[in-house]
Parts: structure tokens; sequence; C-alpha cells
């Protein structure tokens, strides 16, 4: 709105008076839309952004515009936790928009903001054990997998130009959060991104699977030239200046590293050494000449004078492909950085070509770098989902940002009203702005790294919520509220699945997870009763059930097998083979025709077993990827399984013939629990679109919660447990 702020605020008060005299829920539609605007003229905004009932009933695109980038100071938490999740509030109605907000700040440790439940809600929150993340915004746009982001300034503002799988490259406004240029042109993915400046107009770089760069005009979203010389994708770009002109520097599947001059569009140096594909890419000054670092699949990071486009040093990273190159300066020095598969962040010495200083964190591979310019700080994105940020004098990680739903891509660093920010992409689809300056409240009740397995048991009158994941301890909480109880220790890897039983007559658990093991414990003392063995290696999937009046654990793993065992002696009863592949699922139930295991694989097939005599009863066939996980809902004879091919699949286990496919979840399907809801066959499943789904069985309906990460659930009554890479949630379903 462009009125003066006195005028705006007469506006803002007379718009309040009707929305507060009507109810929020009952306001125009102009309320919703424009009061924000309106409020953003007369001062207001942070005022109006700390009614959640006016939050729930926003326009969201036109809120989060208002809002920007939520670093402004002043701005109350209220505001940043919409900013958390504005991206989601478009596809929920207005309750459901509460039950957001009240699950984003249990997320963040957050209470007392005065999120009411609000009557005819389908879910609400109880409690929520989350590793904290810093503050940071969400842009979404692009249709496909995010790989490269590079920051600027465009007209005083600074912005973020990144690049997809969907072909395009995109301007953001990283004040406003507001994507203002679509660039089309490439055909096929975007691999890279740089940018540059050239007579104070900025430019971009881009990268990509067509074989070609484009050069892009930022303020007129023009292509000013297209690059051809590259026989295959090019997966890096860096710009630099040689002489009075821009250069880039580019590496590709070819092998080769290309030097290009961006006013004539001509090659200058075609340089050749890495013996496979160049995947990044970073050019600067070192000891007064100028040179491009090069990083490959073949495990080298390679420098080289720009100026007469000779090798200078070639050193090993010797345990993995490098993924991301950057230059810094420490202590006044020039240094090289390189990250890689092999999970490690290394410091070069550019004049000797010696390793300085390594840094590990990231638990998968760190596939890019970027450098503060104005300190000795490194941001890192990796395939653990992660964006960390490292002091280069100390070597301590400072800061671990967790967020994306899938791996980070590429990272860049910039400056956004007067604070620090990293901005991430990933597969997820999404662009993140990170406050780098922002600090949290340590948490210890959260556990650790990622929960693999969920679960809910009973012990006399109490109930539990269990949990546990990649830090190897199982965590028993209070159900009610979400106390922590007990941690048992003794897994030597990640656990992956965790399964309620009794032994000897009281409450017991079994867990199962990396190197074959399969232990049992008894959930009251904490204590571990024994340890199954049989498994030749990881034991991807666990249930318990009756045999002859004897409680067993079914497993299944890696080595093919799904095996049969006695809790309470751990003797071995039935190895069943049958999977080509591993066994990813498996689930057991009393039914019509006896105690049953419902087994699903990498072959794509489900599975049935009689636990009395250890023989498959039944191949089924329907699913086109590998299956993830079974359920076994007795009550009714039904078992349903989930997949990567991103299917629900509902199976008669009397006549044993498909009984419905239910499709909605838009990306692979990882985890799954059934029951009875309300007298009707009920399943929770959860998905890497983001998404838990609750599914009627009887009807195919189905409803969703915004709920990233997710691997492991459990249902019982109307209550669901799920395991995230970011910890547990509990949510009532109403």
């Amino acid at each position: 709105m462009d009125g003066e702020p006195e005028t705006e605020a007469v506006i803002v008060e007379r718009l309040l008076a009707l929305a507060r005299s009507e109810g929020w829920e009952n306001t125009s539609p102009y309320i919703t839309r424009y009061l924000a605007s309106h409020a953003s003229a007369a001062g207001r905004l942070a005022e109006l952004a700390s009614d959640f009932g006016y939050l729930a009933v926003a326009e969201p695109e036109v809120l989060s515009a208002a809002l920007g980038t939520g670093l402004e100071r002043g701005m109350p938490d209220s505001a940043r936790l919409y900013l958390r999740c504005a991206h989601l509030m478009r596809r929920l109605d207005v309750p459901e928009r509460k039950a957001l907000f009240e699950l984003t700040a249990q997320q963040q440790g957050l209470s007392g903001l005065g999120v009411d439940e609000p009557d005819h809600v389908r879910w609400w929150p109880r409690w929520t054990r989350y590793t904290p993340t810093p503050y940071h915004r969400v842009l979404e746009g692009h249709l496909g997998e995010v790989r490269a982001v590079a920051c600027t300034s465009l007209d005083g503002r600074t912005v973020a130009v990144t690049g997809a799988e969907d072909g395009t490259v995109r301007i953001w406004d990283l004040e406003t959060g507001a994507a203002i240029r679509l660039l089309e042109g490439h055909d096929g993915g975007v691999q890279a991104v740089a940018v540059f400046t050239r007579d104070d107009r900025p430019f971009a770089v881009s990268a990509g699977d067509d074989a070609t760069l484009r050069v892009w005009d930022l303020r007129s979203g023009g292509a000013v030239g297209v690059l051809e010389g590259h026989s295959g994708p090019v997966r890096a770009v860096a710009v630099t200046t040689v002489g009075d002109g821009p250069v880039a520097v580019t590496g590709g599947a070819d092998r080769t590293v290309r030097t290009w001059d961006l006013e004539t569009g001509s090659v200058v140096h075609e340089m050749e050494g890495h013996t496979r594909g160049v995947r990044a890419a970073a050019a600067g000054v070192v000891h007064d000449r100028l040179v491009a670092v090069t990083g490959g699949a073949d495990r080298t990071v390679r420098t080289w004078d720009l100026v007469d486009g000779r090798p200078l040093l070639v050193m090993s990273h010797r345990t993995g492909w490098v993924l991301g190159v950057a230059l810094a300066r420490l202590d006044g020095t020039p240094v090289g950085l390189s990250a890689g598969d092999d999970r490690v962040l290394r410091v070069w010495d550019l004049e000797r070509g010696t390793v300085l200083r390594t840094f590990e964190g990231h638990g998968h591979w760190v596939r890019s770098v970027a450098v503060q310019p104005d300190g000795p700080v490194a941001v890192t994105g990796g395939a653990d989902r992660s964006v960390r940020v490292w002091d280069l004098c100390t070597g301590a990680e400072t800061q671990t940002m967790s967020g994306h739903s899938t791996g980070v891509r590429s990272v860049a660093v910039a400056e956004v009203n007067e604070r620090p920010v990293a901005v991430s992409v990933a597969d997820d689809r999404s662009v993140r702005v990170w406050d780098l300056s922002a600090s949290l409240a340590a948490r210890d009740d959260h556990g650790a790294d990622w929960v693999l397995g969920a679960a809910m048991a009973a012990d006399g009158d109490r109930l539990y919520a269990l949990t546990a994941g990649t830090d190897r301890v199982v965590r028993v909480w209070d159900l009610a509220d979400g106390t922590l109880v007990r941690e048992m220790r003794g897994h030597t890897g990640w656990i992956g699945r965790i399964v309620p039983t009794v032994v000897g007559g009281r409450a017991g658990v079994v867990t199962t997870g990396a190197h074959g093991e399969v232990r049992v414990w008894d959930l009251r003392r904490g204590t571990e009763i024994r340890r199954i063995p049989g498994h030749l290696s990881s034991v991807l999937a666990c249930a318990a059930a009756v045999v002859d009046g004897r409680p067993v654990a079914v497993t299944a793993g890696n080595d093919g097998t799904v095996r049969v065992s006695g809790l309470d002696d751990g003797a071995g009863r039935h190895v069943m083979a049958g999977h080509e592949g591993g066994v990813r699922a498996v689930a057991a139930g009393e039914v019509a025709d006896g105690p049953v295991a419902v087994s699903g694989g990498s072959d794509a097939t489900v599975r049935v077993w009689d636990l009395g005599t250890g023989t498959e009863t039944a191949t089924l066939y329907g699913h086109t990827g590998w299956v993830r996980e079974t359920v076994v809902i007795p009550e009714c004879d039904l078992a349903l399984s989930v997949s990567d091919d991103m299917t629900v699949r509902i199976w008669n286990l009397v006549t044993k013939e498909p009984a419905g496919v239910f499709t909605g979840h838009t990306a692979a399907v990882y985890a799954a629990a059934g029951g009875m809801l309300g007298g009707r066959p009920t399943a929770v499943t959860a998905g890497d679109d983001g998404t838990v789904r609750v599914w009627n069985l009887e009807n195919g309906e189905q409803w969703s919660i915004p709920l990233a990460g997710c691997y492991g659930l459990a249902l019982r009554d109307s209550t669901v447990v799920a395991g995230t890479h970011l910890g547990v949630s509990v949510i009532d379903l109403k």
C-alpha cells in the first residue's frame, strides 16, 4: 500500500474493529488478504503479527511478503514462527493452521505463545521433543530439485540466484522473500550458478545438463549469451576478473576445466588433467596470482594459473569425490577449502599443497562450501540435510542448522538487514534463508540425531512412547507429557525398529539395527535381557507375535531372510527365505488362519508367512518399487504395505487378494502404522513428500499432517507417535 502512514493507520484501526466484531474466522476476504499490507504501511505490522487469530486466517503469500525475512529487530517470536511454516499454510484450513503453529512452536521449544486448540480440528500435537533449529525462512517456487545458489546485490537489495532440475534460474529478493525473476532457456537441469558485476550491473552465469553456459542480465531478466564448448553436462562454474574483464571457470562431465571470456563468449583455455568429471570450481587471487581451484570425481583438488592455463598443484582427496571448493584467508594467508563424499571439510595450503586442518561433523556427503567474506567462517551443506557453520581458526563447529527434508545441494552467504545469513538449497525444492547471528537455548530432552523407530507400550497403568535411532539409544517417554523416563544403551550401531512385547510376564521391548543386532529389553528396569543371534547383516524390521502360546520375535534384514526366534530363550524357530534381495519390512498378527507374518522387500513383493510352520503361504504382487513398511490389522484380517512407488496397498489376508490401492503421496512412502480408529480400519503413513497421511481404509479417504523427515510411526487408539530426522512428536487424532 502506498498511502501516508497516518491514513493507513486509520484504515488499520477500522479494519481491526470490523474483524474483531465479526471474529477473525468470519471476517471479509479483503481483511484477510490486505490488512497486512495496510499494517506494514502504517508501521503496525509487528503488533498485528502478535495475534495468532489473525495469523491463522491471513493470506499466506501476502502476509509472508509483508513480513519479509523476519530478520528485522523488534519482530515478535510469533512472526518468525509464522515464517518458519508459512509455506505450508496455503494447503490448510484455519484449525489446521493453528495446529501447525502449535507443532512448530513445540519443535522449537517455545511455549506460552497463546495458541488455543480450536474446535473441529483433525489433529493436535500433544508434545514434541526436537532438536531446535536456528531461525530460517523457507522460500518455494521451483518445480524440481534445487541444485545451486549464489548471492549478489540488485538495485540495492540482496538477492539469491538459484538453479534447479526444472531447468529454470530464479531470482529471490532476500529482504521480502519474493521470487522476482524467472529465467528460462536451459534444455535440462541447472547444476551451477555464479554471479558477477560489470559496470555496476549484476549478471549471473548458469551451467546445465544441456552442456551450455548462459549469461543473464539480472536487472532485465534477459539472456545475453549462450556459451557452448563442453561435450557433456556442466557441473561447476565460478567467475573472477582477469585483466579488465570477467572470466568464467567451468568444469564438467567431459573432465575438462575451461575458462571463458564473458564479454566475447569465447573459450580462453581448455585445461585437462582431471581423470573423471569435474564437480566444483572456485577462482581468486592466491599469492598475487590469479588461480582457479577445481575438484572432481577423481578424488583430487587441482589449481590452475588463470592467465596462461597451466596446472599448478594436484592435491589428493584420497577417500572420496570432491563436491565443493572455495577460497578463503586464514591469518592473512590464502587457503583452499574442499568438501566431498567422505564427509570431511579440508583446509589446504595452496603453496605447498598440504592439508592444514580437517573438520568433521556431517553425517553424510558434504556437497558445498561457502566462506563469509568478512571473517574466517565457512558454511557447508550436506546430504545429511544439515547446514553447518565452522570457525576456520579454532576448528569449532559453531552452528548446526537442520530443517531441509532432503539433502542440501548448495550454500551461499550474504547479508540481509545488516545480519549475516546463509542461503541453502536442496532436493526438497526449497530455498532457505538462515540467520547466522541467531543463538539457541540448549535442550537436553530431545535425544540426538535421527529417530528411525517409534512405538507405544503399556506397563501396568502407564503408557509410554518409545523411540530409537542413529544415536544407538532407546528412549522411553511418558506418553502423557513427554517426560523422559529412561534410556537403554547397548547397541553398537543405529537402531531402526523398536517393538513392544511381553517376556516372562513382564513388559519388554525388542530392538533391531546395524551389525545384525537383535536385543530384548526389560521395559520397567531398562536392562537388556538377551541378544538374539542369526542375521548376517543389518536387521531392518521387527515384529512380535505369540506362536503356540510362546512369545516370538519376527525379524528381517539385508541378508534376505525372515527369522522367527523365541523371546523367552532366544532360540531360532524358523528361517524363512524367498525374497530376492533385502527384506525391508515385516509385521505380524493373529488372523483367521492363525499367526502370520507379512514381509516386504527390495524385490517389490509382499509375502505372507505361516508363523507356526515357517512356510510362505502367498506372494503378493502390485508394487513397482521397494516395499518399505508392512502392517497387519488383525481385527479385520487386513495387511497394508507402502512403497517407493508412492502407493499404499491393502491386502486381504484370508483370500490373499488385493483389497485396495490408495494414492496421495507424491514421493516414496517410508513408514506406516495401522489400527482401528472409531471402529474403522485406519492407516497412518509417512512419505518423502513431507507429509504424514491418515487413511480410512474402508473408503480410501485421507488427509495429511505437515511433518517432514518421518521414518517411524506408531498408532494406538487415536494417538500417533512420529519419529523424524529431528526428534519425536506425539499427535492426537480428533
